[in-house]
């Protein structure tokens, strides 16, 4: 047995060090960074491909269709089951599965993923577990599969990320490389859930990444190409929401209509949002009172959305032929209005409960059922179609709830191949955007992480010692004094150390004060002798604590006028210093690392400076 062990860890030794060689490699040469990047998003791809058969197969055995919302009302498509019977149950005994599924592997796969990536890109260095890849596959293909009302694409990009944070793991990669990859990921899911490959590199930098730099969108450009060659020819080339013409903006003068619209289905997207919450909330509320085990929450909720279902079957999964529908001309005003607020109480209802799945696709539902509606009640007075409204609400509807404005033009018109509606989507999208960040500061995404305390983007961490506490970034103490030393000694101790104040400790070898130069000479001046013990001298109580942040850290250094301060513990004992002569040093190894950067080599340009002629 013990043999068993040594060889299973020697092996594993083994593979991480081979696993540190290659991506010592891969972090040199931004070529091999590429190829990497590109085989992430063909995983991605293959696994992009693999959730919609998850799902697909599910609500097979849910409901005996692919798609319960092309065949509303109709028995079990296996079993000869009423509607009601399956309705009822699958969401139920689905969330028997899945429920502790995520509540004992990976609590961060439920709800809709995205603000957990963001979360570990901007606070966790990209890190996220390997396990949260398989464990939201699962949930998210059983919630949706048994009627949950939520998105693809939440999931697939918490997929997408775990791999490539796996990938950088095993290649012992630095932190920005990690995030990197994490990016290349997110994008790799969103083209391959929407064959939206532009869109999805620019998701990855404007919700992710939160930053451009061409670096950045070349590497995820890769991966984003490669997931969508991979699922397009894994699963068919066809566009996402099929609108079933080529639809035209037919009059310039309609764009004052577009730019109402944008208005009103910018507001629809943060109602969605806002909505979202408040149902989460009054969940949570109802579910403390009743006292049970956290992982049985979504199955005994689920009971709930079951008898919603029944009622209003067309709220079952995704509904994207619901929202093709709609786009096509379909429906009435009044029922287009009933659908979209019945999508909105739904997937609230199911993220809130504890399901997993997206908010991305719902907001998209949620505005081309404003757009459709808006279309068709301005008819008279527009010479453009009701369809193409549709599709403009579903980009405004999504710029009001998560503020991405350039991935809500191009996801919109890659998912349906409009193309020629870029002009006027980008102004409904603008002014979706600025509706929405007048009336709030939060997004759709953001909301999640503020309401429990985690932020993303801190000013202060962009300061030299940010937020990190004293202890992380004091020094050691440069000479220690004890009160029997004489004021001589204590002379001769700080001439020696250059120091202009050094910590005094008794015989315990507590903190007692500090003590400086200027204090020994003050001394000196009241005729005190220089062989009187420093016990006798007047010491400061100045100290820093080490838990302490750095802006009560300098402003103690500022206040008091000494050049340094001990760091000294509860218990009195002396565990650091700050001087600063230290933050001095810190701040030119920062200006020399920024002086560096500005080095930028190419594998030509190394290629020259070793073969220049002498």
């Amino acid at each position: 047995m013990g043999d068993s062990k040594t060889i299973h860890s020697g092996a594993d030794s083994s593979v991480r060090r081979a696993g540190a060689r290659i991506g010592a490699i891969i972090g040199a040469h931004r070529i091999a960074l590429g190829v990497v990047a590109g085989l992430i998003g063909a995983v991605v791809g293959v696994a992009a491909v693999l959730f919609n058969l998850m799902i697909a197969a599910w609500s097979t055995l849910s409901t005996g269709f692919e798609e319960y919302t092309q065949h509303l009302g109709d028995n079990h498509g296996f079993f000869g089951w009423p509607a009601w019977v399956f309705l009822l149950l699958a969401p139920s005994l689905s969330a028997l599965i899945y429920g502790p599924l995520v509540h004992r592997f990976a609590p961060s796969a439920r709800g809709h993923g995205i603000p957990e990536v963001m979360l570990a890109v901007k606070r966790k260095g990209g890190k996220i577990p390997e396990r949260v890849a398989v464990v939201k596959l699962i949930a998210s293909s059983l919630t949706i599969g048994s009627g949950g009302s939520a998105g693809r694409e939440g999931p697939i990009v918490q997929v997408g990320t775990s791999i490539g944070s796996a990938v950088s793991s095993f290649l012992r990669l630095p932190t920005s490389r990690t995030v990197l990859l994490v990016s290349c990921g997110a994008a790799g899911g969103i083209a391959a859930t929407f064959h939206a490959p532009m869109a999805a590199a620019v998701f990855a930098l404007e919700v992710i990444l939160v930053q451009f730099s061409a670096e950045a969108f070349g590497y995820v450009v890769i991966a984003a190409v490669m997931s969508s060659v991979v699922a397009r020819a894994l699963q068919g080339d066809e566009v996402v929401v099929d609108v079933g013409t080529d639809l035209a903006f037919s009059s310039l003068t309609d764009i004052v209509w577009v730019a109402i619209l944008g208005l009103i289905a910018g507001l629809a997207g943060l109602g969605f949002s806002k909505m979202l919450y408040s149902v989460e909330d009054v969940i949570d509320a109802l579910w403390g009172k009743l006292h049970l085990p956290e992982w049985s929450r979504p199955a005994v909720l689920a009971v709930l959305l079951g008898a919603g279902l029944i009622a209003f079957p067309h709220m079952f999964g995704s509904g994207n032929p619901i929202e093709e529908a709609a786009l096509a001309g379909e429906y009435s005003i009044g029922f287009l209005l009933v659908l979209m607020l019945g999508r909105i109480l739904f997937t609230s209802y199911t993220i809130g409960m504890g399901g997993s799945g997206g908010v991305f696709a719902p907001t998209l539902f949620v505005g081309a059922m404003v757009g459709a509606a808006f279309g068709q009640l301005i008819d008279p007075a527009s010479a453009t179609s009701a369809g193409v409204y549709g599709v403009i609400g579903m980009g405004a509807a999504f710029a009001g709830a998560a503020r991405a404005p350039m991935t809500a033009v191009l996801i919109i018109v890659e998912m349906t191949g409009q193309f020629s509606l870029i002009m006027p989507m980008m102004l409904a999208v603008v002014i979706a955007m600025g509706a929405s960040r007048f009336l709030t500061r939060g997004t759709i995404y953001t909301e999640k992480l503020r309401r429990r305390g985690d932020v993303l983007d801190d000013p202060v961490d962009g300061t030299l010692l940010g937020n990190k506490p004293v202890r992380e970034w004091m020094g050691p103490v440069p000479h220690v004094l004890r009160v029997s030393e004489s004021l001589s000694q204590a002379v001769r101790i700080l001439r020696s150390t250059r120091e202009e104040c050094l910590p005094v400790i008794d015989e315990g070898d507590r903190f007692v004060g500090l003590v400086s130069a200027l204090d020994v000479a003050a001394a000196r001046g009241e005729d005190a002798s220089l062989d009187a013990e420093l016990s006798e001298a007047i010491l400061s109580a100045e100290r820093l604590g080490p838990d302490d942040l750095p802006s009560v850290a300098l402003e103690a250094l500022r206040a008091s006028g000494y050049s340094a301060l001990p760091v000294v513990d509860k218990s009195e004992r002396l565990i650091g210093w700050v001087g600063q002569r230290d933050l001095v040093d810190r701040m030119y190894r920062d200006q020399r690392r920024a002086l560096d950067a500005r080095r930028q080599t190419s594998f030509g340009s190394r290629w020259q400076d070793k073969h220049r002629r002498p």
